[in-house]
Order: structure tokens, then C-alpha cells, then sequence
């Protein structure tokens, strides 16, 4: 028997075709919208397909094969783009919404866990009613007699009383200016650090880097299950984790590359935090990996760039900064001084981890994309993951900044931290070394 849907979504009826076309025209060219082409493509194939009741054509295969170019038969358990780029629009989409100040009749929106979009009409607020004012009647006034002067004594009460009420207004408002002041030491610092980046009305771009590994292939990891049958008490569902001594049973054909696909736990983290400074200023961000960022992207407002040596932007942007990630003709990658050739911090490892990370946290005002950038990034996720902490850390990044010449906030600089990890969590950061200019 057919499911019959009867959810107050499916009964609202969808608006005349001219009024979507004319709102994703309008989508398209917003800020959050024009600066990825392929969230732009996604948005308008699910809304064309979703008017026409085309269901069959919003499933993840048909989606990655006709607005991505993906093969007919690629797995997209391993090749995620649609779910990544959807979950994409639906934050752009809440973005353009939350940006645009005149009243829309219709809103397009893509329900989590479904490629179909459903047109629902905004909610208007009521306009307010002024309260009118009704002046008191004069027959409710006790009339007041005008002969009846003070008497001394009265008078001398009133001055009393009146120097009394202006003590106390001196002395709260001398207490208020104390506290505004105190406070604003307390968060000066963090506020000029990041006020150049908010200055900028365009959605902040947060690009983090992406880790390239590879994977075993659906074939090697049905071969493998084959020969290797779960115990009674496995998780059946658990991602296939192949032992380090069986490894030597695959060939290279049996691992695939996956690109813009995978996070480290320190970039991961460093994006959250910059995404929720970003949301707590009520400020418009866009998230991107690198390959989905062109430098004409740069140009169009401030950026955060997240992550070094798996972030090529990263390295672009400040190879001519006076504190620069080098790997050179070693094996091994440190931050090196540009400008002092004796200086150079390099990690620590023991038993294969790292125990000691160095990270850089830039900010620069006339970066070479014209725009101001900020970046973010460790030799090791742990180091990121620590510039993430100071970075939107009022407190800290306060205190690192006392020290700093009195005209900072108005120069670029450069921060090298020094963090200890231990268990891949790392410490409270400390700064080595700072450069202003």
C-alpha cells in the first residue's frame, strides 16, 4: 500500500514558477551564493528538479553524475562531494536569509537527509501599534495653592536632599566609568586583533586544509572481508581498519586518493572556534577547502586560512613574511626566521608522537590579495589546534598583546607559539618570538 504524506510541509502548495525563478536569481547573485559556481549549480538543479517533481533526478548518484561530472558508477561512499556541497548550501542559504533586510514571500529550503527543496512562506511580523499616550484628566490634578511659599527649614531640607541625590549620581557614575574602563582593557586587545577582518561586510572566508591519504579501494575491502571474517562480537558497521602486518598483502592498485575529503582534529577545531567567534559578532562566514578557493575569492573581503603544509594558500601567502614554514632538503618541516638565519623551532617527537609543536598566527592588513588575512596554522595539528585557542581567546590573546608596541592594532604581525602535547592535546601556548611592521 502507498504511504500517503500528510505533513503540514507537504500540504503547502508551492508558489507560481516565475516567483522561485525570480528568488534563485536573486540567491544566485548574493554574497554568500557568488563566490562558489558549484553551490550555485547544486541550488538551481534541486530547485529546477524539485518544481518539476523530479524525484528521481535528486538522489546523491544522479546529483554527483549530472552537476559534477562524476562517473556513472563512482562510489559515493567514497566520494562524498554531494553531501559535503549540500550541507554547503543549506548554510548559505541560512546566511543569505539572515543578511537580507527586505521581507521575502517565499523561502527555499533543502531539509536535512533530502536533496528535494520545499518552498515555504515567510513569516511577516505584524508591524507595532504605537500605545497612545493619554494625558492625565485636570479634574484628577489636586490643585495646588499658589500662594504657599517653602519655609526656611523646608528649603534648607531641599538643598540637603539635592546635594545628597548629587553625590550619588557622581559617585555612579565615577564607578560606571571605572568598570567601562577596566573592562575595556580586559577585551581591548582581542577586539583590535580581529576588528580589521570584521570591518569588512563580505563573508569572512575560512578556508582550512585538507589531508590527502588513501584509502582502500570497495574491491581490496570486500577481498579483505572475505578472507577475513568478523568476530561475533564486532561492530559490523565500523569503518574496516586493516592491521599494519596485512598491508603487505595489497598493491598500490588497490588504494584509491581521496582529495577535500578529510580534516585533522586541530584544523577541525580551529575552524569551529573561528566559525564561532564569527557567529557570536554575528558576522557572515563561508567555509572552503583549498581547492575550492580561487584568489579572486581572496579578493572579495578578509579571510582566516587554516591549517600549512596540507593548505597550499597557507604557504602562498606568507612565503615572503619574516616567519615562514620550511621543510627545505630535509625530511622534517620547522618554522624558520627569514630575517635571522640563526633562528629556527623545529617539534619534538618521542615514541612517534609529538610532544612539543610550534604554530605561526598572522595577521596582515595589505596582504598580497588586497584584502586582510589572517592565518592560523601549526607543523603538526596540534600546533593549529593551539593557534585556534589563542586566536579566540580573549584572555590569552590579551595577554600576549600587552607587551606589544602601542600602535599594533594598527600594523601586520606575526606571532610564533611553542605548545607541549600531550596524549595529541596540546597545552596552554606560549610566544617565542613576535614581529610588527
Amino acid at each position: 500500500m502507498a504511504t500517503q504524506h500528510n505533513s503540514l510541509l507537504d500540504r503547502v502548495s508551492v508558489p507560481p514558477r516565475p516567483k522561485v525563478e525570480g528568488l534563485l536569481e536573486d540567491i544566485l547573485r548574493s554574497a554568500p551564493f557568488r563566490t562558489s559556481r558549484q553551490c550555485q549549480d547544486l541550488v538551481r538543479y534541486i530547485v529546477e528538479h524539485s518544481l518539476g517533481a523530479s524525484d528521481d533526478s535528486l538522489r546523491e548518484r544522479i546529483i554527483g553524475i549530472e552537476v559534477f561530472g562524476r562517473a556513472p558508477d563512482y562510489d559515493t561512499a567514497e566520494d562524498p562531494v554531494v553531501r559535503l556541497r549540500a550541507a554547503d548550501v543549506r548554510k548559505r542559504l541560512a546566511q543569505y536569509y539572515q543578511a537580507h533586510s527586505e521581507p521575502i514571500q517565499w523561502k527555499v529550503e533543502i531539509p536535512t537527509g533530502s536533496y528535494k527543496a520545499q518552498f515555504h512562506p515567510s513569516e511577516i511580523p505584524l508591524p507595532q501599534v504605537p500605545v497612545a499616550v493619554v494625558p492625565p484628566q485636570p479634574e484628577t490634578l489636586a490643585p495646588i495653592p499658589a500662594t504657599v511659599a517653602p519655609t526656611a527649614g523646608a528649603r534648607k531640607r531641599n538643598r540637603i536632599w539635592l546635594v545628597a541625590l548629587l553625590a550619588v549620581c557622581v559617585a555612579v557614575v565615577l564607578g560606571g566609568l571605572i568598570s567601562f574602563r577596566e573592562t575595556s582593557r580586559a577585551v581591548a586587545p582581542f577586539d583590535l586583533f580581529w576588528a580589521p577582518v570584521l570591518e569588512n561586510r563580505s563573508p569572512v572566508l575560512i578556508c582550512t586544509g585538507s589531508n590527502r591519504v588513501y584509502i582502500l579501494s570497495r574491491e581490496a575491502r570486500a577481498r579483505y572481508r572475505k578472507s577475513h571474517p568478523l568476530a561475533e562480537d564486532a561492530t559490523p558497521n565500523l569503518e574496516l581498519l586493516v592491521p599494519r602486518e596485512d598491508l603487505k598483502n595489497f598493491t598500490s592498485e588497490d588504494f584509491v586518493p581521496m582529495k577535500d575529503t578529510y580534516l585533522t582534529v586541530g584544523d577541525a577545531s580551529a575552524t569551529a572556534q573561528i566559525s564561532s567567534l564569527l557567529a557570536s559578532r554575528r558576522h557572515a562566514y563561508d567555509l572552503r577547502f583549498g581547492s575550492d578557493l580561487s584568489f579572486g575569492d581572496l579578493r572579495e573581503g578578509s579571510a582566516v586560512l587554516i591549517g600549512a603544509f596540507n593548505n597550499n594558500w597557507t604557504l602562498d601567502m606568507t612565503d615572503s613574511l619574516r616567519f615562514v614554514f620550511d621543510a627545505g632538503d630535509t625530511a622534517e618541516m620547522h618554522v624558520r626566521d627569514r630575517l635571522d638565519q640563526s633562528r629556527s623551532w623545529w617539534p619534538k617527537f618521542s615514541g612517534g608522537k609529538v610532544i612539543e609543536d610550534y604554530a605561526i598566527i598572522s595577521r596582515v592588513l595589505d596582504s598580497k590579495t588586497g584584502s586582510v588575512l589572517v592565518t592560523i596554522a601549526g607543523l603538526d595539528h596540534t600546533g593549529t589546534r593551539a593557534a585556534g585557542n589563542l586566536a579566540t581567546n580573549p584572555q590569552l590573546l590579551g595577554t600576549f598583546l600587552k607587551n606589544a608596541p602601542k600602535d599594533w592594532s594598527k600594523k601586520n604581525l606575526q606571532l610564533v607559539l611553542h605548545t607541549v602535547v600531550v596524549n595529541n592535546i596540546p597545552g596552554s601556548p606560549t610566544v617565542v618570538a613576535a614581529h610588527y611592521w
